[in-house]
């Protein structure tokens, strides 16, 4: 057969092209390297500029998600180190929120159609309350089906941030699956019918 040298000659281009592609990778790494070091001598952090570009390179939903994700995860481990969840955070958890047994109504649900006062607002706490006071009210809460948005406690108040990592932490005490907090939003599956925003999950 006469094929065998035109293959071969072929193979020898395809590996060439890989080689010259190589190189150019090694350079343009080299570059970003240089870079990353000019950054240093001006006295910027590299590992926080990675992570900012590591950020910058996927869209505004997946970052608001990966935020979410490690606000609830250090939470659940009690990292906050008194700093309360973030906005994503407690958006994403009061999604999560379970939905009530038939004929009641959520725990972060407005007054019924109808209903002429609205629903009591929970009387804010002691102040002297401390944050291992606040631990056991966050808690409490989560095993009452209470959401993450009826932490009492004022913003940049440490008792607030100690409230948020009980009521995660209280999320996975009950030795089974992993709760759909701390569980990444599902990606829906290309082609696949109702898998646009509107699509049932």
């Amino acid at each position: 057969m006469s094929n065998g040298p035109v293959a071969a000659e072929q193979l020898r281009l395809l590996i060439e092209r890989i080689e010259r592609l190589e190189a150019e990778k090694k350079a343009i790494a080299d570059d970003i390297r240089g870079v990353y070091a000019e950054a240093k001598s001006n006295g910027f952090d590299t590992k926080t500029m990675r992570g900012i570009v590591k950020l910058r390179s996927i869209d505004e939903a997946e970052r608001r998600e990966q935020e979410a994700l490690l606000d609830t995860y250090k939470a659940a481990l009690g990292m906050l180190d008194g700093t309360p969840l973030g906005h994503w955070a407690l958006q994403r958890l009061s999604k999560a929120e379970p939905k009530p047994a038939e004929g009641e109504a959520s725990p972060s649900a407005g007054p019924a159609d109808g209903t002429a006062e609205p629903a009591a607002e929970e009387s804010p706490p002691e102040p002297e309350a401390s944050p291992e006071q606040a631990r056991a009210m966050g808690a409490a809460a989560a095993r009452e089906g209470k959401p993450v948005t009826a932490n009492p406690f004022p913003a940049r108040d440490t008792r607030r941030a100690a409230w948020d990592e009980a009521w995660c932490r209280e999320l996975g005490t009950d030795g089974m699956d992993i709760p759909d907090a701390l569980k990444p939003t599902p990606k829906p599956k290309k082609g696949a019918p109702g898998g646009g925003e509107g699509g049932n999950g």
